[in-house]
């Protein structure tokens, strides 16, 4: 009787990748437990000049806009628009070589755009 090979249902490379994000979750829930977080005081919003307050730095971008554009704008729309554009790349056919520059720029449009205005809005 002919024996049967056995084909691994779970690839290598899967296994590989679970072990590295428990071996990562570890060495992070080890560095956790062993030193503090810098946390202040409480906050006094008495002493701080409203322009000097900044988001958390994912914000700044959107942050930045909200000085030049109306919330709506600025908050809800542009975003959406990037986040779409961004999510709907891999479902635009690109046949020729045109159409894959033109996918390339939009992508890295997009990116350059939110690269740029979070680094405004950090280094404003």
């Amino acid at each position: 009787m002919e024996q049967l090979s056995r084909v691994k249902a779970t690839p290598d490379l899967v296994r590989k990748e679970a072990l590295a994000a428990m071996i990562a979750l570890a060495l992070l829930s080890l560095v956790s437990a062993l030193a503090d977080a810098p946390v202040q005081g409480p906050a006094d919003p008495s002493g701080i000049a409203t322009e000097d307050v900044k988001a958390p730095w994912i914000f700044l971008g959107v942050q930045q806009m909200l000085r030049f554009f109306p919330p709506l704008l600025a908050g809800v729309a542009l975003p959406l628009v990037g986040f779409f554009l961004i999510m709907f790349v891999p479902y635009i056919p690109a046949r020729s070589s045109f159409q894959r520059s033109l996918l390339r720029v939009l992508v890295f449009g997009v990116l350059l755009v939110t690269i740029v205005v979070t680094l405004w809005g950090y280094l404003s």
